[in-house]
């Protein structure tokens, strides 16, 4: 009995250690900081890409910190919050910000933004995923 307990506590631990851990891929909030600019929105498979800035706007981008801070801009105003991410690519984003009225384009980010449950990265672009499929594509800027 003892020379099986040996070999199968081996075969457990072996198991542990390739079986187990974070199944994302993302491997710390370090690729994630930094400034990124959003270029589309994908609402029901439907692109919608940034439109041209006008005088008096500004572009709508997020600024992911270090230790969970977060902040932003909207088409009119500044945000400010956090951001927490766990695994499977999970991300939580909360916050508040100035209270000016929105152009169409800012509008469909500020109402997306609460409802973003997953994030994804792939060569300076962050992908953050809402309501299912729909999306908020960003390029990196910094």
């Amino acid at each position: 009995m003892k020379a099986l307990v040996l070999p199968a506590a081996s075969v457990l631990f072996f198991s542990l250690l390739t079986g187990c851990g974070k199944t994302t891929t993302i491997s710390s909030n370090m690729e994630l900081t930094g400034k990124w600019q959003l270029d589309s929105i994908v609402q029901e498979d439907v692109t919608i890409r940034k439109p041209a800035t006008t005088k008096g706007l500004m572009d709508i981008g997020l600024n992911f910190k270090e230790k969970g801070e977060l902040e932003g801009t909207t088409s009119t105003n500044i945000l400010t919050g956090f951001y927490e991410t766990a695994q499977q690519n999970t991300i939580q984003i909360g916050g508040g910000g100035t209270e000016r009225a929105e152009t169409n384009w800012g509008n469909l980010f500020v109402n997306a933004l609460p409802n973003v449950n997953l994030y994804d990265l792939k060569a300076n672009k962050l992908i953050l995923y809402y309501e299912n499929s729909n999306q908020l594509i960003f390029s990196r800027i910094q």
